[in-house]
């Protein structure tokens, strides 16, 4: 085990296996809303020893990542959006609440400066993948740890929340020839297990900073 991580495996075994949970608050700026989450045994168990992570400890590193914007006067820069929002509930219905996540997404792009960066998690059914949105350029990088070509839900809810962005803010008329969102595959480590995404999509989340 990593030394790093021996102090917070040992606060786990000596202080959460009856039910203790750790408290982090989750800003509005993540989420929508101020909300805690809270990590069980089971999270903090899963992460120390590798096995799949939790949308609770991607939403706390993220947390994390926002703070370090911060102190590094990098705030403007970069959003965080929780996975929760905009990833799919049910997979067993055709669009799998897809505007709604649209719109939940479109809520935090709504007044987007020009330069800043949207960094935005995505589970398609035990998968995860990263987005990063730049919605001046029409562009979304896509990083996918399987590499796979294969995107429809992640694909079909970005093209949903930029085309209503672009016309909420008058950018799908400045670029009536050619309204169709650039995506882009690029590199990230490759997953040769069944668990591994989770951890390389946190070091995707920490992107020039």
């Amino acid at each position: 085990m990593n030394r790093v991580m021996k102090p917070l495996a040992y606060y786990a075994y000596s202080s959460m296996r009856q039910g203790n949970q750790i408290e982090v608050p989750i800003p509005y700026t993540i989420m929508g809303f101020d909300m805690p989450v809270f990590l069980s045994f089971e999270d903090i168990y899963e992460f120390i020893n590798l096995q799949e992570i939790s949308a609770n400890c991607i939403l706390v590193y993220m947390r994390y990542l926002e703070e370090l914007c911060r102190i590094n006067g990098q705030a403007e820069k970069f959003v965080f959006v929780s996975p929760s929002l905009i990833s799919p509930v049910r997979t067993d219905t055709e669009d799998a609440g897809r505007r709604e996540r649209a719109d939940n997404l479109l809520s935090f792009l709504h007044d987007a400066p020009k330069e800043r960066l949207y960094l935005v998690p995505h589970n398609r059914g035990r998968h995860w993948v990263l987005g990063v949105i730049d919605p001046w350029e029409d562009l979304v990088l896509y990083f996918d740890p399987l590499r796979e070509k294969k995107r429809d839900d992640f694909t079909e809810l970005m093209n949903m929340a930029l085309v209503d962005w672009k016309i909420t803010t008058g950018e799908g008329i400045r670029r009536r020839r050619d309204c169709k969102t650039k995506f882009s595959n690029r590199p990230c480590p490759l997953q040769e297990g069944s668990v591994e995404c989770g951890y390389f999509i946190l070091g995707e989340n920490g992107l020039d900073m």
